[in-house]
Formats: structure tokens, C-alpha cells, sequence
């Protein structure tokens, strides 16, 4: 098959599942299909041919004309043949039997769709299989369960930075000479979009608010994966926390899972390196 024959069966493909629409948080809409997500990116096969390959962060929304059979692995759980309704606000809105769910997308590993090569068959799960219903012509998406209003209210709220400093707004900086001795130091590669960044930012600095502990927060905000720091670290995923000992020395980094069960041990880890 040569490129042209190509070209021309790929845009049938599309023009016959219709077009899904992925807008880019500056506003920019592509038309095409949704492929999967791998690499903590997505996959979005353009109806021009051409493809586009996203973080989350970068991307507002992703809406298909029709929900999408979809098979998903988080760190955690996984999903077989379940509903993807939409995506937006860092959160996969899907439905599984009806129910609506609402999962958020930093957790997310892969993300597999089924290909309109095949229709009828479901992908196989590692673990179980769930029924698969008709979807009904209309999802209301008020059914969708929200995600609670971190920019108000309780720890999704950004609080103020009295707790933390910000030592880099994405350019390059030496981050051994941010650190302040003495002091279990926490970095933090936060987005501010991110609601998991906000929710254990706030948790950080609360536990820096208690001068017992002798924790400080360093964060180093970034508006997107172009920011220079980002790639002379070699961060592909936000947020990161990078917990340093009282003497400097990098003794974890939480790069996947940073729930707050983990940031207590890797603070107790570092406390415990500065006697030895």
C-alpha cells in the first residue's frame, strides 16, 4: 500500500467514526480520533493525516463524537471495556454499567481504544471483565460526578505561599544551592494546573508550618514541559517531589505516587539518613 492509499484509507477510517475533538489549552481544536495513551501522553490520530502526541497539561479537553470503548491501566486499578465520555480538567470522565466515574489522569499509565478495525470484539483484561451495554444516544455529562473546587475550598485550594519558597519559575537554576541546610527540604515540580500538585503542596507546607519537624518547601513552578529546568532534569511527569536530608543529599524522589502516606515516609527516611 503506498502513502497515498494510505492517506486515503486513514481519512476514511475517521470520516466513518466521526470526528472527536481535542482543544489544546491555547484555545487550538483538532479534529480526528482519539488512539490511546501511552508514554504519559495521548494519542490522537488528526483527520489530516497527521498526528498529535500530548501531556494532559497541555491539553483542555478531548471530546468524542460518540463514547469510546477503552480499556485502562492506573497505578493502582485498571478498567476493561468501560466508556470514555470525556476528558477535561485533568480528570477521564468514563462509564462502566451505567455508572458515571470520574478518575484523575496523573495516575493514568495506558489507555488502550478499541481500533474500528474491530468492532465487535472486546480487548482481553489481565484480571476480569465487565458487561458491556448500549449506549444510550445522549450522556449527560451533570451526571458526571464533579471534582471538588480545589481553587475555593479546603486542601484543593492553592494557599498561600507563606510556608514554601519558590526557587524557579521554569528557567535552570542549581538546586543543591536553593537547599537550606539543616532542614528536611522538599522540591516540588508543581503545576499549578494540577490538582494533585495543589492538594499535596498544601499538605507539605502544613507539615512545614510545624517547626518541629524541620521540613522547608522548595517549589519550582512550571507553566508546561517546555520549561528549560524540566529538561536538564529530565521530568516527564508532573508533580515530582525531590525530599532532601538536613546535609543535602537526595534520598527520594516521589515521581508516580506521592500520596500522603508516602511523603511521611520519605521525610522520615531523610531524617533517619542525617544520623548514620
Amino acid at each position: 500500500m503506498n502513502r497515498t492509499v494510505a492517506f486515503l484509507f486513514s481519512m476514511l477510517l475517521v470520516s466513518l467514526a466521526g470526528a472527536d475533538t481535542l482543544t489544546l489549552q491555547n484555545g487550538q481544536a483538532i479534529k480526528g480520533r482519539l488512539t490511546g495513551f501511552s508514554g504519559r501522553k495521548f494519542a490522537f490520530a488528526a483527520a489530516d493525516g497527521s498526528t498529535y502526541s500530548g501531556y494532559p497539561l497541555d491539553i483542555k479537553s478531548i471530546v468524542p463524537e460518540a463514547p469510546i470503548k477503552v480499556s485502562l491501566k492506573f497505578s493502582i486499578k485498571q478498567y476493561d471495556s468501560v466508556e470514555f465520555i470525556q476528558f477535561d480538567q485533568n480528570t477521564l470522565r468514563l462509564r462502566k454499567n451505567q455508572q458515571m466515574l470520574a478518575e484523575p489522569v496523573m495516575f493514568l499509565k495506558t489507555m488502550q481504544c478499541r481500533t474500528l478495525a474491530e468492532p465487535d470484539r472486546d480487548m482481553p483484561s489481565p484480571t476480569e471483565t465487565y458487561g458491556s451495554d448500549p449506549a444510550p444516544p445522549h450522556v449527560d455529562l451533570d451526571e458526571v460526578p464533579k471534582t471538588r473546587d480545589w481553587q475555593r475550598s479546603g486542601k484543593w485550594r492553592e494557599i498561600e505561599e507563606d510556608q514554601s519558597t519558590v526557587i524557579s519559575r521554569g528557567e535552570e537554576i542549581d538546586l543543591d544551592a536553593a537547599l537550606k541546610k539543616g532542614f528536611v527540604n522538599v522540591v516540588q515540580f508543581h503545576h499549578p494546573r494540577s490538582l494533585t500538585s495543589v492538594r499535596e503542596g498544601n499538605y507539605i507546607q502544613a507539615l512545614a508550618s510545624k517547626k518541629a519537624n524541620r521540613v522547608v518547601l522548595l517549589k519550582v513552578v512550571v507553566q508546561d514541559f517546555k520549561a528549560p529546568i524540566l529538561t536538564v532534569q529530565n521530568i516527564q511527569g508532573l508533580p515530582q517531589f525531590w525530599v532532601y536530608n538536613p546535609q543535602g543529599k537526595l534520598v527520594k524522589k516521589l515521581t508516580d505516587r506521592f500520596t500522603e502516606g508516602d511523603i511521611d515516609a520519605a521525610i522520615k527516611e531523610a531524617l533517619r539518613s542525617r544520623s548514620l
